[in-house]
């Protein structure tokens, strides 16, 4: 009889771990559902592709011509700070008239840069899964959600960078805008550097000032 008894426990109790199982289980799938429509989830994939040179999935998940459109002011704003007014026109008007090739050239190694610079943000991660990614991101990212925008802000030494995102049919989201005042500050600086000498708008000690200038804010690690 006892012996009967204790199987009829025995055999409750794995039922009730069963069940529990069960119900941890089916929690942590709707929970993983749902997480996958998050910004943080997004975010996450754009990492994850950076990381992997998945350019496909990189520029499904990062709006690039917004990007850039949103990113040259501030480009632009940090190549002629700290100089009069008269000077940071005339720095914003030549390089806003750069030839399309020369244009398209930079485009490109923006993009390049805005690659590196999520690579940074994110980390070393090695062979680390997704999973474990996809995980960390609510951990480095303060991430606010409103109906079909959301702000991400990363602490990135002594400043915030942050991005602005979209939802995208509903199902994903896409970075539209950056802000970063250290990867300005180093496309800017390449921007100086490239800029036409003799017979342009700005003599050598002009170029020079800027330079000096632009070096006196913070660089990256």
């Amino acid at each position: 009889m006892s012996r009967t008894k204790s199987s009829h426990k025995l055999r409750w109790f794995a039922l009730i771990l069963a069940g529990l199982l069960i119900i941890v289980l089916a929690g942590a799938f709707f929970w993983w559902q749902h997480y996958k429509t998050t910004p943080a989830y997004s975010l996450a994939l754009l990492v994850d592709a950076a990381q992997r040179n998945d350019d496909a999935a990189f520029d499904r998940l990062i709006d690039m011509q917004k990007v850039l459109d949103n990113f040259m002011p501030q480009v632009l704003q940090t190549a002629a700070g700290g100089v009069v007014s008269d000077v940071a026109n005339s720095v914003r008007t030549q390089i806003q008239s750069l030839a399309p090739g020369v244009m398209a050239t930079f485009k490109e190694t923006l993009k390049e840069e805005i690659r590196k610079r999520i690579n940074e943000l994110a980390g070393s991660s090695g062979a680390r899964p997704f999973f474990l990614t996809a995980l960390a991101i609510p951990f480095k990212a303060k991430i606010s959600e409103s109906d079909e925008t959301a702000k991400a802000l990363i602490d990135s030494g002594d400043h915030q960078v942050e991005l602005s995102m979209e939802r995208i049919d509903g199902s994903y989201w896409r970075v539209t805008s950056l802000r970063d005042d250290e990867l300005a500050t180093r496309v800017a600086d390449n921007i100086l550097k490239d800029l036409p000498g003799s017979g342009s708008q700005l003599d050598k000690e002009v170029q020079k000032h800027l330079r000096e200038n632009l070096r006196k804010l913070p660089l990256l690690p």
